[in-house]
C-alpha cells in the first residue's frame, strides 16, 4: 500500500470543559454585562449633560468652518465665484448649530464669508441671552474697535470658548497678516479633506471588488468559516470572563472618582490593565487547558504572522463598502436625534503637546490589543456558543459600539467596523488579522487628525 494515501491519524479529543455551576456563571455574566452597558449609557448620558453648563468649541462646526473658509480662498485664488458656497454654507450649516454659542460662531463664520462684520443688532440680541454671551460680544466689539487687540484674559476666555472661531473673528479685525494665517489653516483643512476624500472612495471602490470577491468564494466553498464552535460550558466561561473584565475596567475608577481620590492621569490604566489580565487568565482559573484557551481566544499566529497581517489589511479594505452605510445610518440618526459623534480624543488632537504622541499610542497599540482579546477573544465565542455565530457578532458588535463614548450616532459605524473584525476572527481563527484591521483603521484616523489639527 502506498504510505501516502494513508490519511494522517486523527488528533487525539480534548477532554470537555465541564467547570462547577457553568449554566449559573453563564447567566450571572450575562446580567453584568447587561448591567454594565446600561451603566456605560446612563454615565454617558449624565456626562454629556453635566458637560451643558460648560462651553467648550464645537469641533464638528469648527472643523466645517475651517474647511469652508479654506475652499473660498481656493476659490479666490483660481478667481472664481463663492457666491453659490457662501448661499449653501449659510443654509447647510444652520443643522450644526446647537446651541447659543453655536449661533454666535456662525454669525463670525457669515461674517468672513460676506466679507463685513456682524450686524450689531444680531450681536445684541445673543448677548441678551445670557452672561457669557453678552461678554463675547463685548469682546468681539472691543476687537473690532481696536483692530484685533484686546486684553489678554478676555482673550484668553474667547479662545477658550470658541476655540478657531475666536482666531476667525480676529483676524476679520486684524492686518493682512493675520488674516493670511487663517486663510492658509482653512486652505490646509480643505486640502486634507478633500484628499482623504478622494483617497476613501478609491479605496471604497477596491474594497468593494474584494467584498464581491470573498462572497463569490464564500458561496463556491472555497472560503471556509473554520472557527471552532465552543461549547455551551466554555462559551459560558468566556462569557465570564469577559463580564469580570467589564466589571473591573468600568468600576473601580468610578469609585475612585466618586470617592474623590487624586490619582495621576496615568493611573487611569492601571484598572484597565488589571481587567485584562485577569478577564483573560479566567477561563485558564475555571479549568480550561493552556492548548483550548490559546485556541478559544485566537492567541496563536494562525497561518503565520505576515500572511494574518496581510489578510487584516485586505478585509479592512472590504469592510469599507458597509462602514459607508453605517456613515449613512448615523447621518440619518444625526437628523433624528440632532446629536453629533464625537470622541474625548479629539480634544487631544485639537490641542498640543506630548498628549497627541499617548493618544496615537492608546488608538493604534493599546486598543486593538486589548479590544481585540476581551470582544473578539472572549465575548464573540462565548455569545456564538449559545446564538450561533450571526447573532454572536451582531450582538458583540452593539456590546462593542455602545461601551465606545461617541454616542448613538456613532453606533452604526462603529458596529460595522466590529462584524467585520468579528468575521476576521472566525475566518482565520487567530487575533492577529482583526488586530491588524483595527490598528489600521484607527491608524489612518489618527493620522487624519495630526493633519487636521
Amino acid at each position: 500500500m502506498n504510505d501516502s494515501a494513508v490519511p494522517p491519524p486523527l488528533p487525539a479529543l480534548k477532554p470537555e470543559l465541564s467547570p462547577r455551576y457553568s449554566r449559573l456563571g453563564a447567566a450571572l455574566a450575562v446580567c453584568v454585562i447587561i448591567s454594565c452597558v446600561v451603566f456605560v449609557v446612563r454615565m454617558q448620558s449624565t456626562h454629556r449633560a453635566d458637560c451643558g453648563d460648560e462651553v467648550r468649541p464645537n469641533r464638528m462646526l469648527e472643523l466645517m468652518a475651517r474647511y469652508t473658509v479654506g475652499v473660498k480662498e481656493l476659490l479666490r485664488s483660481m478667481q472664481q465665484s463663492d457666491v453659490e458656497l457662501t448661499q449653501t454654507v449659510l443654509q447647510d450649516f444652520t443643522q450644526f448649530s446647537r446651541t447659543n454659542e453655536d449661533a454666535l460662531r456662525l454669525l463670525i463664520l457669515k461674517g468672513w464669508l460676506m466679507d463685513e462684520w456682524p450686524a450689531a443688532a444680531d450681536l445684541d440680541v445673543l448677548a441678551a441671552k445670557n452672561a457669557d454671551l453678552q461678554a463675547d460680544v463685548v469682546t468681539l466689539q472691543l476687537m473690532k474697535a481696536m483692530n484685533g487687540e484686546v486684553p489678554d484674559e478676555a482673550w484668553k476666555k474667547l479662545r477658550q470658548r470658541h476655540g478657531w472661531m475666536a482666531e476667525l473673528a480676529r483676524a476679520q479685525t486684524a492686518n493682512d497678516a493675520a488674516r493670511r494665517v487663517v486663510a492658509q489653516q482653512g486652505i490646509g483643512t480643505a486640502v486634507v479633506l478633500i484628499s482623504v476624500s478622494l483617497l476613501g472612495m478609491c479605496a471604497a471602490a477596491c474594497g468593494l471588488a474584494l467584498l464581491v470577491w470573498g462572497i463569490t468564494r464564500w458561496r463556491s466553498g472555497k472560503l471556509c468559516l473554520t472557527l471552532a464552535l465552543r461549547s455551551r460550558a466554555e462559551g459560558g466561561v468566556l462569557l465570564e470572563g469577559f463580564a469580570i473584565f467589564l466589571a473591573l475596567f468600568l468600576f473601580p475608577p468610578w469609585l475612585l472618582r466618586l470617592l474623590s481620590v487624586p490619582l495621576p492621569g496615568w493611573a487611569a490604566y492601571g484598572p484597565a490593565l488589571i481587567a485584562l489580565f485577569i478577564g483573560m487568565a479566567w477561563p485558564r482559573v475555571r479549568g480550561m487547558q493552556r492548548s483550548q484557551w490559546r485556541e478559544a481566544l485566537g492567541l496563536h499566529r494562525g497561518q503565520g504572522l505576515w500572511r494574518e497581517m496581510g489578510v487584516g489589511v485586505l478585509c479592512w479594505l472590504a469592510s469599507l463598502p458597509l462602514l459607508v452605510l453605517g456613515m449613512i445610518a448615523a447621518s440619518w440618526i444625526m437628523k433624528l436625534t440632532g446629536e453629533f459623534p464625537s470622541h474625548p480624543i479629539v480634544e487631544v488632537f485639537a490641542g498640543n503637546g506630548w498628549a497627541k504622541f499617548g493618544a496615537v499610542l492608546l488608538a493604534v497599540v493599546w486598543a486593538p490589543i486589548s479590544e481585540e482579546i476581551i470582544f473578539r477573544g472572549l465575548l464573540f465565542p462565548g455569545l456564538s456558543s449559545r446564538l450561533r455565530w450571526l447573532p454572536g457578532a451582531v450582538l458583540g458588535a452593539f456590546v462593542f459600539a455602545v461601551i465606545h463614548p461617541q454616542g448613538w450616532a456613532g453606533v452604526p459605524a462603529i458596529m460595522v467596523l466590529a462584524c467585520s473584525f468579528s468575521f476576521l476572527r472566525m475566518w482565520r481563527r487567530s487575533l492577529i488579522a482583526p488586530m491588524t484591521a483595527h490598528a489600521l483603521n484607527n491608524g489612518i484616523m489618527c493620522a487624519v487628525m495630526l493633519l487636521l489639527w
